[in-house]
């Protein structure tokens, strides 16, 4: 493969091919928001508040139930933790950094082959 031709760029000095770096910073975007450990960490969280007020406003009875331990409420907590720590993972250390302003140049994301 010559120099001139790279794979998904078109020739070296064409900088019209591929999407533009609003498309790059969008896909970005959207991979972080449907990143698998916002996923579950956000379900998490729902099941732990549910637990957590099962645990405090149940009866007497379903809260000493498992050896007088009540474990909706202690579930429920550790479940907060658990949620708490994906999504904290997840917005903390993204799947994909925006892409910074390059103007296409030295861009390492793929891009399309130009129209013929």
């Amino acid at each position: 493969m010559s120099e001139q031709q790279m794979p998904f760029r078109g020739p070296a000095g064409d900088e019209s091919s591929g999407p533009p770096d609003e498309d790059e910073a969008r896909n970005a975007r959207l991979a972080n928001r449907f990143d698998i450990r916002r996923i579950i960490g956000g379900v998490f969280l729902v099941y732990a508040v549910i637990l957590i007020i099962t645990g405090l406003v149940g009866s007497h009875e379903v809260k000493t139930k498992a050896s007088g331990i009540n474990i909706n409420l202690w579930t429920g907590l550790a479940m907060l933790v658990v949620g708490i720590l994906m999504v904290a993972w997840a917005l903390l250390r993204p799947v994909a950094e925006e892409p910074p302003d390059t103007g296409g140049h030295g861009s390492s994301g793929l891009r399309r082959a130009p129209a013929t």
